[in-house]
């Protein structure tokens, strides 16, 4: 029996790890390898009130207000707070940086940030650099098992016990733990045109789903601007931070496309810019980043540079194809304050969970600051709920997996994703939801009864369809969630969050100001 066993290794599930005392034990799931994930893709950076210039109070507004008044205030204010702690505490800790002459860290601009605030390491890889820091400082703490599958959360008497896994030979394994937290990462491989790992399939949505825990915001999927695209193929991301450092966004004729959408036009919140270039490539042909005119791309931005240098661009003279792509998702498993689900005993953080902080559409960077801040809370949170076991001894039992083959046949995984794309993606009409929904239904399955690959599928089948469905139901626009029949905000649905579980649907209300002064 563990105390803590982690289902996902990017940087919200290790900041658990890291955070939580010695003598707990601590188990570390991941489908893959150690290194593979959404975090390591991350190249935009960390986002911190660490200037003397900068406050707290202001990366707080410019998170609410590209959010499309749909953040939860509290939250936000939880995020921003404690979020400068944290990365003042591991830049002191030896978190790599990049830093000025004197030592301080340089601060990059994205989108929608009022100031510079964006901490980057090794220009544009600071998730692969902040994945390598913390694999590091949990070394020893945790054991990992890696190619381990997440099939079912084990729920007994109401209360989340253990998941049940394919191991690394494909033999069904149950893991027991006191806390069984998902740490599963996003859903950008539902889609064909994404940003994402590849591990990235929704998986943690169709877990929490299927042991009975609420989901949330699951419509609002953010859209990444700018993703290298060549011949209808996502061939890389290409960071929010090099439009930050001043590339522009223009068609074949070089006119720049953002005139007249948004004042702040390239630095315009992501959902706005994700729009206007899929409208463009709709309505006129091909998008392009200009980013001929910055000086020293190739040490800004190496991962970036030697990408599109294997693609055969040359950024200093070549205009960049670019397109929208699945980049993250705000929605996800309904969590509390500590990341606590409707579930007891389950847990969620990071990118899978919904704690309300993004609202309707993620301020640039705020990702791995939030697995890093709710990471940490809820190793708080264990710390003070339960005393860890003295036996450390690892809990495994071994399961005979009943196989009822052939009564769930899941769709071709590439026609989901083109379907997902086209009718739940960046525009979305009303009767092409209706039709997604009624040809792929939510699954209602056990879900150990088929074989661990077509679990993989129910996992991507159920995810996408309770996007669908939420999307259907939100009869309005707003920030990452557009709705052609009723393209913008409704006052009605103003602080509205459609909650889905197997007991169906409903509305709740979201405290998207402040109650009083907290900043």
């Amino acid at each position: 029996m563990f105390d803590v066993c982690i289902i996902g290794g990017g940087a919200a599930g290790l900041m658990l790890a890291r955070s939580l005392p010695d003598c707990y034990s601590i188990a570390v799931l991941t489908k893959q390898d150690a290194g593979t994930g959404n975090t390591v893709y991350a190249q935009g950076g960390i986002a911190a009130s660490l200037s003397i210039d900068d406050r707290p109070a202001s990366h707080a507004m410019d998170t609410l207000l590209a959010a499309a008044e749909h953040a939860d205030a509290e939250r936000v204010e939880i995020l921003v707070r404690e979020g400068s702690d944290i990365m003042g505490s591991l830049i002191s800790e030896g978190l790599p940086f990049d830093a000025d002459e004197n030592g301080l860290p340089i601060l990059g601009m994205e989108g929608a940030h009022s100031t510079r605030r964006i901490l980057h390491a090794g220009g544009d890889q600071t998730g692969n650099r902040l994945m390598r820091f913390l694999i590091e400082e949990t070394a020893g703490k945790a054991t990992r098992f890696a190619y381990h599958q997440a099939l079912e959360l084990i729920v007994e008497d109401g209360r989340c016990t253990g998941v049940l896994v394919s191991d690394s030979v494909g033999e069904r394994v149950e893991i027991r733990a006191r806390h069984v937290v998902l740490a599963t990462g996003g859903i950008g491989q539902l889609y064909k045109e994404t940003s994402n790992s590849p591990v990235a399939t929704g998986d943690g949505l169709s877990l929490a789903y299927h042991a009975g825990a609420v989901l949330e915001d699951l419509e609002f999927v953010q859209f990444h601007p700018t993703v290298l695209t060549i011949n209808g193929e996502s061939r890389g991301l290409i960071s929010e931070a090099v439009r930050g450092e001043g590339a522009l966004l223009i068609d074949a004729n070089a006119t720049r496309i953002m005139n007249g959408i948004h004042p702040m036009m390239e630095l315009a919140p992501r959902d706005v810019v994700a729009r206007a270039i899929e409208w463009h490539w709709q309505q006129n042909g091909p998008v392009f980043l200009d980013a001929r005119q910055l000086d020293g791309f190739a040490q800004r931005f190496p991962s970036i540079h030697a990408n599109c240098l294997r693609n055969g661009l040359d950024p200093a003279i070549n205009l960049l194809p670019v397109r929208p792509g699945a980049h993250f998702h705000m929605g996800g498993v309904q969590t509390d304050s500590v990341g606590a689900t409707s579930v007891p005993g389950l847990f969620a953080i990071g990118e899978v969970a919904s704690t309300g902080v993004h609202g309707a559409n993620r301020l640039a960077s705020n990702s791995l600051l939030e697995g890093l801040v709710f990471g940490k809370r809820l190793a708080e949170f264990i710390c003070r709920s339960a005393v860890p076991e003295t036996d450390l001894s690892v809990h495994l039992k071994k399961v005979q997996a009943h196989i009822r083959a052939g009564t769930y046949k899941p769709s071709d995984e590439t026609d989901m994703k083109e379907k997902m794309t086209r009718l739940a993606g960046i525009l979305r009409h009303p009767e092409k939801l209706k039709n997604f929904i009624q040809e792929h239904p939510v699954p209602t399955v056990t879900l150990r009864d088929y074989p661990t690959q077509v679990i993989s599928q129910i996992h991507r089948a159920t995810a996408s369809s309770l996007i669908a469905t939420a999307a259907l139901l939100r009869t309005e626009s707003r920030g990452g969630h557009y709705r052609i029949d009723c393209p913008e905000p409704n006052d009605q649905w103003t602080g509205k969050v459609i909650e889905l579980s197997k007991r169906g649907a409903s509305i709740r209300e979201r405290q998207i100001t402040f109650k009083e002064t907290v900043l």
